[in-house]
């Protein structure tokens, strides 16, 4: 649990609140959780904050914040009569649910305020929460189609491959993000011909999506991560092994599809001649 702590003479936050005018200086404790593991804070009435990443001595580090400490504070007890005397209404508590309830929302309102009020205005590397996931990335999608028939289009390319050099090797297409187009990966299997083919499969059905990867710096934090796209595979070890006649039929069904996008003549003779 995570307690509330007030240092110098005060007896109570709200007797603290009322001895501001003495400059006293009023810090509240609590904690929060990301994916990696729990931490706790302590915020002062002066502006300052510490984090502990652990119980070790020195494992800590020092941040500033515009939290208003003393208004915070009495709204924390507010908050605990409340539900103190809600619960009251229902059954006499004695003084372990007293304290049980003055803990929990002692400790649900500092979290909210710190990823309300104070991760976002730190100085990266901020924290990174995995309850809201929906806010660091977005799942592989298509604006003009469907995955299953964007994934179909990159397997008949493959197939109509005249000559697959490695065929433990994937065709792998990124999506578009707010910082790079769609295409081929540099990971990806590559010839001009399947350049080419997936350009045009990228105007057409355009697909996006994006992620956070790890990249460096202390894990579970911003700095840590950057921008990857989504991305999609396709493996070229079955159309490897394809007969010619399977290979024929492809490059028919290709051409159909080239023609349905709008392909140039030119580029689809080009691109489904053998």
């Amino acid at each position: 649990m995570f307690d509330m702590a007030v240092t110098e003479e005060q007896e109570g936050i709200e007797e603290s609140v009322e001895k501001c005018d003495k400059i006293s200086l009023i810090a509240l404790n609590g904690g929060f959780s990301t994916g990696d593991g729990s931490y706790k804070f302590e915020i002062k009435s002066d502006g300052t904050g510490t984090f502990f990443y652990s119980d070790l001595p020195g494992d800590s580090e020092n941040f500033a914040h515009e939290v208003k400490v003393e208004r915070l504070a009495l709204e924390i007890e507010e908050a605990i009569k409340d539900e103190i005397a809600l619960q009251s209404e229902q059954t006499a508590l004695d003084d372990s649910e007293i304290q049980n309830i003055r803990n929990e929302t002692t400790s649900e309102m500092l979290e909210g305020v710190f990823w309300e009020e104070i991760n976002q205005i730190l100085e990266d590397p901020f924290f990174r929460s995995f309850e809201y996931d929906s806010e660091w990335g977005e799942e592989f999608q298509c604006e003009g189609g469907t995955i299953e028939e964007f994934t179909e289009f990159l397997k008949l390319c493959a197939l109509t491959e005249r000559k697959i050099e490695c065929a433990e090797d994937f065709l792998i297409v990124e999506a578009e993000t707010e910082i790079d187009e769609a295409g081929l990966s540099e990971c990806s299997y590559y010839t001009e011909r399947l350049g080419e083919l997936v350009e045009i499969a990228c105007e057409y059905y355009k697909p996006s999506g994006y992620r956070y990867d790890y990249n460096d710096g202390c894990y579970d934090r911003m700095s840590g991560y950057s921008m990857s796209s989504e991305s999609i595979s396709v493996s070229l070890a079955e159309v490897a092994r394809a007969p010619v006649r399977e290979k024929m039929l492809g490059m028919i069904e290709l051409r159909k599809k080239l023609a349905a996008m709008d392909t140039e003549g030119e580029k689809i003779e080009r691109l489904t001649a053998f």
